[in-house]
């Protein structure tokens, strides 16, 4: 009985330690799907202007379209610059901005926002 259970200990603290391997290697990202800008492991929000040229006087439209990530196994969406473009009806883009969110690396998601007219 003794045998088994000395068995059982050393198979769990293997098991334990091949996870926490497996995490500090960076074989599962803890992160932005992306790999876009500052992780944070528990917290992390900002946006990225990635380029623009010279705004017009009118006013402009934006546009959003999302990649998110739920937990480490699912991830949906689609965050091109053509579907944020088209979900605000925008033609002509001015500005491109990426904006990432990471809570507890449980929920993420990554926008591309386009404003344009």
């Amino acid at each position: 009985m003794k045998k088994d259970s000395r068995f059982i200990s050393k198979s769990f603290v293997v098991l334990v330690s091949l996870i926490f391997a497996f995490l500090l290697t960076q074989c599962v990202n803890l992160g932005q799907p992306q790999g876009l800008g500052p992780t944070g492991i528990l917290y992390a929000s900002y946006s990225l202007g990635l380029s623009e040229r010279n705004l017009p006087k009118l006013p402009l439209k934006k546009g959003k379209a999302c990649v998110k990530r739920y937990g480490f196994f699912f991830t949906t969406g689609n965050a091109s610059i053509g579907e944020a473009a088209n979900a605000a009806g925008i033609v002509d883009i001015y500005r491109i901005e990426k904006e990432a969110t990471n809570y507890l690396s449980l929920y993420s998601s990554l926008c591309t926002v386009v404003w344009g007219i």
